[in-house]
């Protein structure tokens, strides 16, 4: 069956080809739509047919674990946003307050034992342990201050930004959670049902893009040469034998079709033909995938449009 539908496209654009066109069938672009994230369907809001508008529902699945993750990120960056309490940071205040007191003191003792010990007064071992009392205090105040500003200073920028990431992670995947259309589409095929649980990534969905359509179709070797990306064609379809459609060289293919095994002649090179993707200007909304389209190239000389070689 793949043969005879070679067979035919290449006859029809051998026919076409005498009058500088050939033919092909109109598609169109498709999206396969799905969720990046596992969950099961809890409601399906289009049916298949439906024409979607950009953004629109078409199903929402559910994962009650993420809204309860989410709830937790919330909870965990309105805390470290609003820092530390007040009792905390008072607290943290009379401690260093106290140790200061007691450095104070410590010093006191440390001056008078230097006096004593300078008379002869104290023994040595007194002297050293008054000094190292003073030095050890002065530790602690130092550690107690630290603590009372670090609480002054309120949570670390970067673990704001920690915080704040894992919730906008959170909220990516529960968007996820709802599957809408990128773009003006039609709903095609609808491969979920309500109930069902999907792994990540299963497709929900198929749709079509009813304004990216375009036809591929077959030029013969000669004509390469005249063919250009961008270049203007027209394009008719048996529903409306009068009217001819814009269309645009999207792409040539590199590689030809349909080619003898062995191209030494150039009766051989001539029956060469290449791919030619045209797209479609469908703005009237008027053309369908599934016609039958002929597409005129202009630009092609009387010599080529004749069938002729040179």
């Amino acid at each position: 069956m793949a043969a005879s539908v070679l067979l035919t496209s290449c006859s029809r654009t051998e026919n076409g080809s005498s009058r500088g066109a050939a033919s092909g069938t109109i598609d169109t672009d498709e999206v396969h739509v799905a969720s990046r994230y596992g969950g099961r369907v809890e409601k399906i809001l289009a049916e298949e047919g439906d024409l979607l508008k950009a953004g629109q529902a078409i199903a929402e699945l559910n994962a009650a674990e993420l809204k309860a993750r989410r709830d937790q990120a919330a909870a965990l960056l309105a805390e470290l946003e609003a820092g530390p309490r007040k009792e905390e940071i008072e607290a943290a205040k009379h401690d260093w307050e106290s140790l200061m007191a007691d450095l104070e003191l410590a010093r006191a003792d440390a001056k008078r034992a230097d006096e004593l010990f300078a008379n002869k007064t104290i023994a040595e071992t007194e002297h050293d342990r008054a000094a190292s009392r003073a030095k050890a205090l002065e530790q602690s105040v130092a550690a107690a201050k630290s603590r009372y500003d670090l609480l002054l200073a309120g949570t670390r920028p970067e673990r704001l930004a920690q915080g704040r990431a894992q919730l906008a992670e959170i909220e990516a995947q529960l968007q996820e959670m709802r599957i809408v259309a990128p773009a003006d589409s039609v709903l095609e095929v609808l491969s979920v049902k309500a109930g069902d649980v999907l792994a990540p990534n299963r497709e929900v969905a198929t749709l079509l893009l009813p304004q990216h359509l375009w036809v591929r179709v077959y030029a013969p070797e000669p004509w390469l040469g005249h063919l250009k990306l961008g270049g203007e064609v027209k394009v008719r379809v048996d529903s409306f034998p009068n009217k001819e459609f814009a269309g645009t060289i999207e792409q040539i293919a590199r590689v030809a079709e349909f080619t003898p095994r062995n191209v030494q002649t150039l009766e051989e090179r001539i029956k060469q033909v290449f791919g030619v993707k045209v797209r479609l200007d469908n703005r009237e909304g008027l053309l369908r995938a599934g016609m039958s389209a002929d597409v005129f190239f202009p630009g092609l000389p009387a010599a080529l449009k004749a069938g002729g070689s040179n």
